[in-house]
């Protein structure tokens, strides 16, 4: 296999995931169908960024625009179904009865805001598909002979500078009020692991798979001390709203304490499976390999 063989297989597995979700992240009956699209969609920004180098780049700015106008059309959109999602499981929880009719007015005031963003992606979608940006994806001309580097090489090149990012934010593992950094970390893993499981193509499931999993688990980990980051910043701009109705005001602190809560637990797990991941000596295995060059 070879660069553009590589290249090839990964955006056409991308843009497959992709335009898989078309029809159903138009008709917004499943939040799944939004989900799926983003991932697919960042997975193939993720692609295209590990090929930059070898990439035409004017073509590369072109495709990387399109992607990022179509990510920031639905990020809004994705974060509106998830905080919707958490709210109608928390009042279905008997401990949050008292304060169910307050949530339920939440969810119908994000909900407002959600069904007025649907024509933008809509409209988006459209858009990008006239101009069959993943056709043009497909036919992008990439090689490393200009680089003077081996496929190998490049793909480990590729891993140390994906680990090298997320190990800069290690000195933020331990400090919970880094809301930024910690949320910098995330992103970083999930690099990592985007990275780690289009080289599965190159490696082979069995020596890269153990590494992407962990990569992921750093991301999910992270994923939900950030969800509630945003969640008490939300509640600190609603418990700062006048005019409200009291069972309103009541959901709301209610929400604040609940978050709060679940902020810390979240955080403390992270931090139990980075020591676990670093006693393993996962990372310390993934940097070895990526150091041995055939």
């Amino acid at each position: 296999m070879n660069a553009r063989d590589l290249f090839i297989k990964l955006t056409e597995h991308h843009a497959r995931g992709v335009e898989a979700e078309v029809k159903g992240v138009r008709q917004n009956l499943d939040i799944e169908h939004l989900h799926r699209m983003r991932v697919s969609l960042r997975r193939l920004k993720s692609t295209l960024s590990d090929f930059k180098e070898v990439v035409p780049p004017r073509d590369y700015e072109i495709l990387k625009g399109n992607l990022k106008k179509l990510l920031r059309a639905m990020g809004s959109a994705r974060d509106m179904d998830t905080k919707i999602d958490f709210l109608r499981k928390l009042a279905a929880e008997p401990r949050a009865a008292r304060y169910r009719e307050g949530i339920f007015e939440i969810i119908d005031e994000i909900a407002e805001d959600r069904n007025e963003v649907q024509p933008k992606i809509t409209r988006t979608i459209a858009k990008l598909h006239r101009k069959k940006i993943f056709h043009s994806a497909r036919r992008l001309k990439v090689s490393l002979e200009e680089t003077g580097i081996t496929l190998d090489e490049w793909a480990k090149n590729r891993i140390l500078a994906r680990l090298e990012k997320m190990f800069g934010l290690e000195p933020y593992v331990r400090k919970p009020g880094c809301v930024t950094e910690l949320h910098e970390m995330r992103i970083a893993a999930k690099n990592l692991r985007y990275t780690l499981e289009n080289l599965e193509h190159l490696y082979g499931q069995r020596r890269i798979r153990p590494y992407s999993q962990s990569a992921m688990k750093v991301q999910r980990a992270l994923g939900d001390v950030h969800n509630f980051d945003v969640w008490l910043n939300l509640m600190k701009i609603l418990s700062d709203s006048s005019g409200r109705e009291p069972s309103f005001r009541r959901a709301v602190t209610f929400l604040r304490q609940e978050c709060a809560v679940r902020r810390v637990t979240s955080y403390k797990a992270f931090v139990k499976l980075w020591a676990s991941l670093k006693r393993r000596k996962v990372w310390a295995n993934l940097s070895f390999f990526a150091l041995d060059r055939q």
